[in-house]
């Protein structure tokens, strides 16, 4: 054999025991593996105290360096959790859950700014509510007033919390950036909440209309608003905004809102009405009720009901005779017996006799006090005593309670009127009422409010 051949043959020879080497280091398990497996075996406790001895005989794998990391937290150990969780991130790269977790070892530690630094990576990394509201709290506590606007400002306001919106503007105004603000309220008022907690896009309209009446421009929220009420759905946005106005001492504004609203909204406009007369303008209510009255030859229901709780607010009956004087016939019976029942409130039942031709029995069991009424007026005891059951049977105010009671009185005497004293209602108001409209009897007669409701059923039966 010549040399060359020698040669070619050791070489082979040792590359062949290199590769047999290199295989069995490579079957050879890797021992924190062997040790992992191992550790998930033990309680926590002894599981830490293997770690903390196996330190520096092999280098922890990323598992391994996480595992640490949190059994020592776990047990209170706060630099070696901070050991732990720095070489985790050495190892394998930034983690948003590593970060936080050594933020909140900082906060223990009393390290604040620390803490502040780590979960700003945090959220770097993944942004979360949670960690902004988190990271926005220890910015106010460090006073990092500009850090934490710009933590907000970077968010789209719309995912905001209220109080974080809240925030956000305070901290706006505070540095002076008025136009940020503005443009914060345009935002959130034309935009949709996705925060379910934060306040509705409703409650921003009314914001920035304040804002604008308060930097003295009423006649821009006049014409916001009138957009606004020129959007689907515009009934809650032109209450809103008149109450908003109204509430900034805007009235001429609110008033021309009004104005605007029955022409944008005629459908809908009536809703602002009650919103003068509750907040001590029912003159202007008033007023704006015959302009509304005029384009509106037929009402819907809930015009009916805004109409009919008009004249209960103000005393004012003329809308109410007007609509039922032009289009009570084609109202519905809720409607009618609601209108009537103004009608009735402050003249009794012979308030009634002009509108007799809107009276049937629907209308009288859809508001059983004017079919008491009519009953009365007609000398019907037996009709009116059915009616002011019924009545008795649906929720009442404090004005119909009244005129449930001053057609009571007029049973005075009857067998009907003693079945009510005998509690033939159930209304607690009502009983309450009957009680205190007895007079002490004389002495030795017998007590009108202990009549037995036997005998007061048999004979109104």
């Amino acid at each position: 054999m010549n040399l060359a051949a020698i040669r070619d043959y050791v070489m082979i020879t040792a590359a062949l025991g290199g590769i047999a080497v290199g295989g069995i280091a490579l079957l050879r398990p890797d021992p924190g593996v062997e040790f992992e497996a191992e550790l998930s075996r033990l309680e926590p406790g002894d599981a830490l105290r293997r770690l903390r001895a196996a330190e520096g005989r092999f280098d922890f794998h990323d598992n391994l360096q996480l595992l640490h990391a949190r059994l020592s937290l776990a047990d209170g150990d706060l630099d070696g959790a901070r050991r732990s969780f720095l070489q985790l991130l050495a190892q394998a790269g930034p983690s948003d859950e590593a970060l936080e977790s050594l933020a909140g070892i900082e906060a223990a530690s009393g390290h604040p700014g620390r803490a502040a630094v780590f979960l700003r990576r945090a959220y770097a990394l993944r942004p979360t509510p949670e960690r902004r509201a988190e990271l926005g709290g220890w910015y106010r506590t460090l006073r990092l007033a500009g850090a934490e606007r710009a933590l907000l400002a970077s968010v789209d306001p719309a995912i905001l919390t209220g109080p974080e919106v809240g925030r956000l503007g305070q901290l706006l105004i505070a540095a002076g950036q008025i136009d940020a603000y503005e443009a914060l309220l345009f935002t959130l008022a034309d935009g949709e909440v996705a925060d379910s907690k934060a306040p509705d896009r409703l409650a921003y309209r009314q914001r920035l209309l304040e804002y604008l009446v308060e930097g003295g421009r009423p006649a821009e929220a006049v014409a916001v608003a009138t957009v606004w009420a020129g959007q689907p759905d515009p009934g809650p946005v032109l209450e809103a905004s008149v109450r908003a106005l109204i509430g900034r001492g805007a009235i001429d504004a609110a008033i021309l809102l009004a104005r605007a609203g029955f022409g944008v909204a005629p459908e809908d406009a009536h809703r602002v009405l009650p919103v003068f007369a509750r907040s001590g303008h029912g003159g202007t209510a008033r007023i704006l009720q015959d302009e509304w009255l005029a384009g509106r030859p037929r009402l819907s229901e809930p015009e009916w009901a805004t109409l009919s709780a008009l004249a209960e607010s103000t005393g004012d009956m003329r809308g109410v005779r007007h609509a039922l004087a032009l289009g009570g016939g084609q109202a519905s019976p809720a409607a009618r017996g609601q209108a009537l029942t103004q009608v009735m409130r402050y003249r009794g039942a012979v308030a009634l006799v002009p509108y007799r031709a809107l009276l049937d029995d629907q209308v009288f069991a859809a508001s059983p006090l004017v079919g008491a009424g009519w009953a009365a007026w007609r000398g019907d005891r037996a009709g009116s005593y059915a009616h002011l059951l019924a009545a008795a049977d649906q929720p009442l105010g404090s004005w119909d309670q009244l005129i449930w009671m001053s057609l009571a009185e007029g049973l005075r005497g009857s067998p009907f009127h003693r079945a009510l004293l005998a509690g033939a209602v159930e209304n607690p108001d009502l009983r309450q009422r009957l009680r205190d409209s007895i007079r002490a009897p004389r002495p030795g007669l017998p007590d009108p409010a202990n009549v037995t409701a036997e005998g007061s059923a048999a004979s109104a039966g």
